[in-house]
C-alpha cells in the first residue's frame, strides 16, 4: 500500500478533533435517544420509534412509531451499533488528536466556550458570542421541551431547535474564518 492510501485510511478511522468532536456529541446524543425509546419515552404518545423507517424517510421499516414495545434487531438493534461505532470512531479522533484526551477535550470546550459567550474581545468578536448563543438556545430549547412534554423525538421541536444550531455553528464558522484571516494579516 502507497503512503497516500495510508494516510486516506488513518484520517478516516481517526477524524480530526473537530469532527470528532461532532461525532461523540451526535453519538452520545443517539445512544440516549435509543435509551429512552427503548424505555418508550422518546414520544409524546409512549411510542416506539421505528429508527429504520425514521432513517430511511420510510423506505425501510413502515411506520415512523409503533405501539409494539418489542426491540427490533434491524432498527433498534443495528442504530444502537451504528450509534456505539461512531461512538469509539469519536473518542478514538479525541484521543489522538488533544492532549488529555476526553477530559482535555471537555476541558478545552469549558475554557474557550464559556468566555466567549459573554466577552466580545475573544476571537472571532461579535460573531462568535452570536454564535454559539444561537447554539446554546437550541440545545436548551430541545432540551427543555423533551424534559417537559417527553417530546425527544418529534419534527416540531426540530423544526425549532435545529436552525439555532445550524445558523450558530455556520455562523461559528464564519467568526474563525474571520479570525483566522485577521491573523495572518
Amino acid at each position: 500500500m502507497s503512503e497516500v492510501a495510508d494516510e486516506g485510511t488513518t484520517g478516516f478511522l481517526v477524524p480530526s478533533k473537530r469532527i470528532s468532536g461532532w461525532l461523540f456529541v451526535l453519538s452520545i446524543w443517539g445512544i440516549l435517544l435509543w435509551f429512552l425509546n427503548i424505555l418508550k419515552m422518546a414520544t409524546p404518545t409512549g411510542d416506539k420509534v421505528v429508527w429504520s423507517s425514521l432513517l430511511s424517510i420510510g423506505l425501510i421499516g413502515g411506520d415512523y412509531q409503533t405501539t409494539n414495545p418489542d426491540f427490533r434487531l434491524y432498527s433498534d438493534g443495528i442504530f444502537i451499533i451504528l450509534c456505539v461505532i461512531v461512538n469509539l470512531l469519536a473518542i478514538r479522533g479525541i484521543s489522538s488528536n488533544v492532549d488529555g484526551g476526553i477530559k482535555g477535550w471537555l476541558m478545552n470546550i469549558r475554557s474557550d466556550f464559556w468566555p466567549a459567550l459573554v466577552d466580545i474581545s475573544n476571537p472571532g468578536g461579535v460573531r462568535k458570542t452570536v454564535s454559539l448563543w444561537c447554539i446554546l438556545i437550541g440545545v436548551s430549547f430541545y432540551v427543555t421541551w423533551g424534559i417537559l412534554n417527553s417530546g425527544w423525538v418529534d419534527a416540531g421541536v426540530y423544526a425549532v431547535a435545529a436552525p439555532f444550531v445550524v445558523f450558530g455553528w455556520a455562523f461559528g464558522k464564519l467568526a474563525d474564518a474571520q479570525a483566522l484571516e485577521v491573523n495572518e494579516s
